[in-house]
């Protein structure tokens, strides 16, 4: 028997249960764009505080405590509501990646936002805004993740999910590398805004491409 992965044949029978995952269309896509999702993530959540305590140095303290109501209260209310919209959407025909591709977009012009505020309350709104816009990407991606792999594979294909967003640990280590370069006066607000804006961008564009795949998939089925 055959079961389809992004609209093509792969056997069950016989070699590893990896490279089938990396090399069809849209497992591999929606690997990608959550790297990047994460990278956007990790790299806002490593060096946060430290551009925060820069940029408003007399407001240092209340930021741990915004920060955590943030991120625990806006958060969670993204990734709840992010899985509801997506199941509401996907029953009327429409696929659920539609909901992280909205949440990069929002994420990348909310972040924006953050980083060109002049007041420390006015940051914190647009960091409000931010985690209520692109914290919506979780639950959508793993379920159609999971629906588009065979279900022996599931298993492999969550570790792999996991995989990527322990790899995207490096993005902030090497924007750290390139702040602390010697002989150049990189500035951390310049990084910190656009690598996080591109990140989230990179993302919307492969959960975009991810939409593609997974309706190429769907014909593929019907044949």
């Amino acid at each position: 028997r055959k079961d389809l992965i992004g609209g093509e044949g792969v056997k069950e029978e016989g070699g590893g249960s990896i490279l089938p995952l990396l090399t069809s269309p849209l497992p591999s896509t929606i690997f990608l764009a959550s790297f990047l999702r994460f990278c956007a993530g990790l790299t806002i959540g490593v060096w946060g505080a430290t551009y925060f305590k820069d940029a408003f140095p007399e407001s240092a303290d209340s930021y741990a405590v915004i920060n955590a109501i943030v991120v625990s209260v806006c958060g969670g209310f993204s990734g709840i509501g992010g899985g509801v919209i997506a199941d509401e959407i996907n029953s009327r025909g429409y696929s659920r990646l539609l909901v992280p591709v909205l949440g990069s977009v929002l994420g990348a012009l909310t972040w924006y936002g953050v980083m060109h505020a002049t007041t420390f309350t006015a940051a914190m709104a647009w960091l409000a805004a931010s985690y209520l816009g692109a914290e919506c990407w979780f639950g959508p991606t793993i379920s159609v993740l999971q629906s588009s792999v065979p279900a022996e594979r599931g298993g492999t294909a969550q570790g792999i999910f996991t995989l990527t967003g322990a790899v995207a640990n490096l993005a902030p280590a090497i924007l750290g590398g390139l702040i602390g370069m010697k002989g150049y006066n990189f500035q951390l607000g310049g990084f910190l805004e656009w690598s996080v804006v591109l990140f989230y961008v990179g993302s919307a564009a492969f959960f975009g491409k991810a939409i593609l795949e997974e309706a190429r998939a769907d014909v593929g089925k019907d044949l």
